[in-house]
């Protein structure tokens, strides 16, 4: 697991403002494979508290999250949806003042609506008490929160920000320790900013790829030479095939023409 890196730390200080202050459902959006679970799984690791970590792609509807909830604090299964979370809210402590959300939901864009209006209706303190909740994922997630019906949900959205120069620089020196980070063009760092692996593949091959491009003047040089010796090949074995074909022409045309017979001149006589 890579480290994190400048952006990312600064990303999870904004986590931890928006629970303390904005009492309301947080998000964390972020491109796939940008890092968010690992941002996540290091704000779980230095919190003295334990939050509820569920998965989003393994709940199924309301039912399924509540008992997901209630098992994770060890309480029994036992009556109704609103009995169940009124029990759990009194067994497990809040952290929200230290920043620290109370429910954590990672690949939350693949839970169905209903299961989004809970944790609204959660945070809203439709059960008792407000709870704090994190929800973790891809872009989409915002516009799914502000189209749900019956009221749209306004939630404090958190942005991972994509990797800049400097987090390059800071992850990068810590796998490549030789490696020269400045000559990396602008362009690979824009296009894959949000990707962190594939950006640090990357740039490892970049560096094999322009110690080979020393070699490139040279490789041309010897293709050019070699370009004009069958520039010069082809020409000659033309110019010969012409020429062969004009002799030959022209002694077919010396066997055709007939051959001129000489006619005798008569010599006037001599009257002498």
């Amino acid at each position: 697991m890579l480290s994190l890196v400048r952006s990312q730390h600064a990303c999870i200080e904004r986590i931890r403002s928006a629970v303390r202050w904005a009492k309301r459902l947080v998000v964390l959006v972020g491109a796939p494979g940008q890092g968010k679970t690992v941002v996540i799984q290091d704000l779980v690791l230095r919190t003295p508290t334990n939050p509820l970590c569920l998965e989003g792609e393994l709940i199924s509807d309301r039912t399924d999250a509540v008992l997901r909830l209630v098992g994770l604090v060890g309480l029994r299964p036992e009556g109704s949806i609103h009995e169940m979370l009124a029990r759990l809210q009194t067994k497990h402590s809040a952290g929200s003042e230290q920043g620290i959300p109370e429910i954590i939901v990672d690949d939350a864009h693949c839970l169905p609506d209903g299961v989004l209006q809970l944790f609204h209706e959660l945070t809203a303190g439709a059960y008792g008490r407000r709870w704090s909740v994190l929800l973790v994922g891809e872009d989409q997630l915002v516009s799914r929160l502000q189209a749900l019906q019956p009221m749209p949900v306004l939630c404090s959205v958190v942005m991972l920000p994509p990797w800049d120069q400097q987090d390059l620089e800071q992850a990068g020196s810590k796998i490549y320790p030789s490696q020269e980070w400045s000559s990396i063009p602008s362009s690979v760092l824009q296009r894959y900013g949000s990707q962190p692996k594939q950006l640090l593949r990357l740039v490892d091959e970049w560096e094999d790829s322009v110690a080979s491009a020393s070699d490139l003047p040279e490789h041309e040089a010897r293709v050019s030479m070699v370009r004009v010796s069958s520039s010069w090949m082809i020409g000659f074995g033309l110019a010969l095939v012409v020429l062969i074909a004009v002799l030959i022409f022209v002694q077919l045309s010396d066997e055709k023409t007939p051959a001129r017979t000489s006619t005798p001149i008569p010599l006037a006589p001599n009257n002498q």
